[in-house]
This record gives structure tokens, C-alpha cells and sequence, in this order.
């Protein structure tokens, strides 16, 4: 099997924001195949960069406001966002994901494959926790991750 990376991204503090942080936390109380591993990228930004280094597939788990009702999960590539007549934000933070993976490029450190998996965010405020439908997605996002893994 491939090396592989799950990276959650969010902030915790920011309600359907910290979404991501929370898949990357279920996934760690898995069993999962060799050679995947967990990370809670936060919102690291560039720093995403050395969290992808030596993967051949990473999966990233984040909010994405993507104008769809709370709570709906879509899988995409980089390029399909790029494809859509409306470009699909990356990410909600600050240094955005985008960058990061253009920089990840640019030093051919990127992976061979790389998978978003989008969740459209209720609320992104802070202290909130995850909203209801967010956090009724999960057992989704998970889903659709491990059969991710079982296709590398």
C-alpha cells in the first residue's frame, strides 16, 4: 500500500471550522492499514508543506463553503475546484491551502494524489462546537475515507 497521510485542518475555537480536527481525532481510535497516517494539521498553512512530505496520497478533511446546505460532503481533487464555473474555496484560514500545495509543487514535495474531502460549514464562530449537521456528517466523511484507503 501507498504511504498515505489523512490531514484534518481547522480550528476547534471556530465552531463547523474546527470539522476536520475532529475527523482526524475519530480516525486516530481506528485501526487503520499500514502505512496511513493521522494528522491534525490545525491551521498551519504554509506549514502544511513538511505534514506532506514523503506521502504518495494525502486526503485532506476541512470546511469548505462551498454555497451547498450544511452539513453535505464532497469529495474533489485540486483540479476538479479549478474545473467548477464558481472556484471552490480550499480552505477558510488565513494562509490558504491553495498556497500550500502550489508551494508543495513548486519544491516537488507534493503527493502523486491528493484528495479534498469538503464539508459545507453552518456556522463558523467562535466557541460554537460543530453545528448538528456537521457533526452528523462525520460517520460520512469516515466512510468515504476508508474507501479511499481500500482504492490505494
Amino acid at each position: 500500500m501507498k504511504r498515505v497521510l489523512i490531514l484534518g485542518l481547522g480550528n476547534l475555537l471556530l465552531g463547523d471550522e474546527g470539522v476536520g480536527m475532529r475527523v482526524a481525532e475519530e480516525l486516530k481510535g481506528l485501526e487503520l492499514p499500514d502505512g496511513v497516517a493521522v494528522a491534525e494539521g490545525g491551521t498551519a498553512g504554509l506549514g502544511l508543506v513538511g505534514l506532506m512530505e514523503g506521502y504518495q496520497k494525502v486526503i485532506i478533511v476541512d470546511a469548505a463553503d462551498m454555497g451547498h446546505p450544511p452539513g453535505r460532503v464532497v469529495r474533489f481533487t485540486p483540479l476538479e475546484a479549478r474545473l467548477k464555473t464558481v472556484e471552490i474555496p480550499l480552505s477558510l484560514h488565513q494562509l490558504g491551502l491553495g498556497e500550500a500545495l502550489a508551494l508543495a509543487k513548486a519544491l516537488e514535495v507534493a503527493p502523486a494524489e491528493l484528495v479534498i474531502i469538503g464539508i459545507q460549514p453552518r456556522r463558523v464562530e467562535m466557541g460554537a462546537g460543530l453545528s448538528s449537521e456537521v457533526e452528523g456528517a462525520i460517520p460520512q466523511i469516515i466512510r468515504i475515507i476508508l474507501d479511499e484507503l481500500d482504492a490505494s
